[in-house]
């Protein structure tokens, strides 16, 4: 009985040990790290020190003093202050001219005055927000007009705006826009992007530089017992007390380095940006980017000190700048380097704890049109944090519990909610691309409280940093640490994430065939899954080909992985026998004959006009004409592209890769397949529809060869 005991008493010695070894790893929980060293990162990166960084940065939206227009704005100050804490290699603020004045407010106050009542609503020193950048000054008083939504022409209908202020329920810069060429005075919007959700929200806004009236955004709650007033009859007019005057225009920055080998003639940035505008300040959006990316550094340049990493043979550059300006105006500024730079990962909005905005942390890809090795990097990094995070019930002989806890001491014990997505732009990293650099971006979405008054650091969550910063350090060391090993391991990651996306490719095929409700709509739906595993293999042979610039000689890189190119090829037909199997089996099934789809007339046709930029190209797809406004449509993927496609002719999503694809010297056809194979299948009158409306435009000419 004795001997039972004390064997039961060891055995469950030897169960607890057990259970606190983190010793539960799959080769599943594998990355292009070694274990040890992707331990020493999660040891040492600290979610509590980039909360800190976010409390310095932007404890609170303000109004700037003008102080800072006319020396470093306090973030700058902030961000070098503590590169050159942290032992950075240097550390600069740079300022570039910008086009456009900057409109610094100082005082801004909007009143309610009835007959028995006057009563402030808002304050900018309260909401700084809460009034549009660009009104114009003056101390002037006007009845309010309930102009419903306020963003169409017929919002006005019969109504007298003469002297007045509209209001409604549309954003202050269409309704500024509308009612003041009808007479008003001003404009208040009541707008909000979840505003089921936030009721006491208030969104950054905006009217055109040098408008005559005055623009304030209030929150839906207060807008809607304005308009409720009005419905019951009362008369309401609102005061408006405005004094700001407008600095000239700068784009400042702040760079500092993680000096490589000065052998190497290879370069890395990390981007987050410090400013989207001088009044807008966003904790998440995006002092929580600049903020992660300096506790990034700090944790770097320790491990590298202590030696758990090694050193950086690549040159590591920080760049903290107003969002795409200032990056473009950097990389303008600095050739020399942007030519050396083989990747950026971008980090825009990274702090917000996921459960209460009903987040993912998102990883977007570079679009089809710019395939890159870079994906698979983030990819593996993201993917490892993840699985080690999560318990694991086949685990569950070892504790309940994660295999290695990723979590801060004040943070969350949240799930790690992650999503490897599609490319959208609207961030720097559509400017690096624009300047030939692959570039990732990283981003929580959705974000409850975008370009609001609500942007503040109690939103934020330091596990959520923690794990950011984990993925982070991790990717940037292996772009770091670089050479022909590093470049090989990359290359197999690519290979084999390749593998998994043209399976996926292959199923979204095969799914065509099986919703096929009829013979006709079968032979399309083959004729698309062909179209689509070969657009799969076109991007994963570029992906692959992209990784030669890690090599030490790119030149020999190219040589080193061509060799897979035919192979990739190769597994392409495979998998299109396949589905031409499947299109049989689905055939037999509908009773009807298995012949090949033929190319109609259409398709002869469109595969003869090719696509001409007629002000040349460039990555961002077809120039404008000169001195005409944009021509890029948001960049390669960009929000601004990606946005209200519904009158090209195109799906919304797919508006954005068009605009790239302009400028790839693509015939018509190649153009519908592209948008076909990386999104979903697209008629060719549609994809015509578009290209005609472009040439239309004067941006493009259809040519026959």
């Amino acid at each position: 009985m004795l001997t039972r005991r004390v064997l039961f008493g060891l055995c469950a010695v030897v169960a607890v040990v057990c259970a606190r070894r983190p010793s539960a790893q799959e080769r599943e929980d594998r990355t292009l790290l070694t274990h040890e060293q992707m331990r020493a990162i999660v040891s040492e990166a600290s979610g509590e020190r980039a909360m800190h960084h976010v409390m310095e940065l932007v404890p609170y939206p303000r109004i700037r003093p003008i102080s800072e227009y006319q020396g470093h704005f306090r973030e700058s100050e902030v961000m070098a202050g503590f590169a050159k804490e942290y032992g950075f290699s240097s550390v600069e603020i740079e300022s570039f001219p910008a086009a456009g004045r900057s409109w610094a407010p100082t005082m801004g106050e909007l009143w309610l005055v009835t007959a028995a009542e006057q009563r402030k609503l808002y304050d900018i020193h309260d909401v700084a927000v809460s009034v549009a950048a660009n009104s114009q000054n003056g101390d002037v008083t006007g009845e309010l007009v309930d102009v419903g939504l306020g963003t169409r022409a017929s919002d006005y209908a019969g109504k007298d705006l003469n002297g007045k202020v509209a209001i409604g329920s549309g954003g202050v810069g269409q309704i500024f826009a509308l009612a003041t060429g009808r007479g008003a005075i001003g404009a208040v919007g009541y707008s909000t992007l979840y505003p089921d959700r936030g009721v006491d929200v208030i969104p950054s806004s905006s009217i055109a530089v040098n408008a005559q009236g005055f623009g304030w955004a209030v929150s839906p709650r207060q807008g809607h017992e304005l308009v409720a007033r009005l419905a019951r009859g009362e008369k309401l007019s609102l005061r408006s007390v405005i004094k700001a005057e407008t600095m000239p225009g700068e784009l400042e920055t702040v760079h500092a380095t993680i000096a490589g080998d000065p052998a190497s003639t290879q370069d890395v940035i990390i981007s987050g940006h410090l400013y989207e505008g001088y009044l807008k300040q966003g904790a998440n959006d995006d002092n929580s980017g600049c903020a992660l990316t300096i506790e990034v550094g700090r944790a770097y340049i320790k491990l590298v000190a202590e030696g758990k990493l090694p050193r950086p043979k690549h040159t590591i550059h920080f760049l903290w700048v107003p969002e795409i300006s200032g990056t473009n105006a950097w990389l303008n500024a600095h050739p020399d380097i942007a030519r050396r730079v083989v990747a950026d990962l971008n980090f825009d909005m990274e702090g917000i704890r996921l459960s209460t905005s009903r987040s993912y942390w998102i990883l977007q890809r570079t679009p089809d049109t710019f395939p890159s090795f870079l994906n698979d990097i983030g990819q593996s990094m993201m993917e490892f944090v993840s699985e080690i995070t999560r318990e694991r019930v086949r685990f569950r002989a070892n504790g309940y519990a994660p295999s290695l806890a990723v979590q801060a001491p004040n943070g969350s014990d949240d799930a790690f909610y992650i999503k490897v997505d599609k490319h959208y732009g609207s961030s720097d990293h559509v400017t690096y691309m624009q300047h030939g650099i692959p570039a990732v971006m990283f981003i929580t979405w959705p974000d409850n409280w975008y370009h609001s008054s609500q942007d503040t650091p109690d939103k934020q969550d330091s596990t959520q940093y923690k794990r950011a910063a984990v993925v982070a350090t991790g990717a940037m060391a292996v772009l770091a640490t670089g050479g022909d090993e590093m470049a090989a391991r990359v290359v197999s990651e690519n290979l084999s994430r390749g593998a998994e996306r043209m399976g996926e490719s292959y199923r979204k095929a095969l799914s065509y065939m099986a919703d096929a409700t009829d013979a006709g709509a079968l032979s399309n739906a083959y004729k698309e899954a062909v179209v689509t595993i070969r657009h799969q293999a076109i991007v994963e042979k570029g992906v692959v080909r992209s990784a030669k610039a890690l090599f030490d000689n790119p030149a020999d890189g190219a040589t080193k992985v061509q060799v897979f190119e035919p192979l990739i090829d190769n597994r392409a037909a495979a998998l299109i026998d396949e589905a031409k199997a499947a299109f049989a089996l689905q055939a037999a099934q509908r009773k009807t004959a298995v012949t090949e789809p033929a190319t109609t007339a259409e398709e002869r046709e469109a595969s003869m006009l090719m696509i001409e930029c007629v002000n040349g190209s460039s990555f961002s797809g077809c120039n404008a004409a000169p001195g005409a406004a944009g021509g890029r449509a948001g960049g390669p993927g960009g929000g601004g592209g990606g946005r209200g496609g519904s009158a090209s002719g195109l799906p919304q999503h797919m508006t954005a890769e068009a605009t790239i694809l302009l400028g790839q010297k693509k015939s018509a056809l190649e153009f519908r397949d592209f948008l076909a194979g990386e999104f979903d299948p697209l008629s060719l009158a549609d994809a015509m529809t578009y290209l005609r409306a472009r040439e239309q435009a004067g941006l493009i000419r259809l040519v026959k060869r």
